[in-house]
């Protein structure tokens, strides 16, 4: 069983791409080559082919406070003939009254008579 435990946290950790950073995506530059932005940043995270010939890779940011996600963002580096020529962020904030079924079914709450 123990053997299993140190498998089982590699394969969970290969699943898409790691996780990157703000200043880490603002570290590459314009014309940085594919295999630059791949030693920098990891594999990405999904890899989406453009009609335009362009190939856009995208990496994601979780940032939590406690146990919930208060902030994803997926940084997106477009490359074409094997370099970088443009980078966007995308930014998305959970909503507020977004529970999910297991946090009500548990959550307790004080009543004050």
């Amino acid at each position: 069983m123990k053997k299993l435990i140190p498998l089982f946290i590699l394969s969970a950790c290969s699943l898409g791409g790691r996780m990157v950073t703000m200043e880490e995506f603002s570290e590459i530059d314009i014309s940085t080559t594919s295999e630059q932005v791949v030693s920098s940043l990891g594999e990405p995270y999904a890899v989406h082919k453009k009609a335009d010939g362009t190939v856009e890779y995208e990496y994601i940011e979780r940032i939590t406070i406690g146990s919930r996600y208060a902030e994803e963002r997926h940084y997106f580096i477009v490359m074409k003939e094997g370099k970088v020529v443009s980078k966007r962020v995308n930014q998305s904030s959970p909503l507020p009254y977004g529970f999910d079924s297991y946090d009500m079914q548990t959550t307790q709450q004080s009543q004050t008579n």
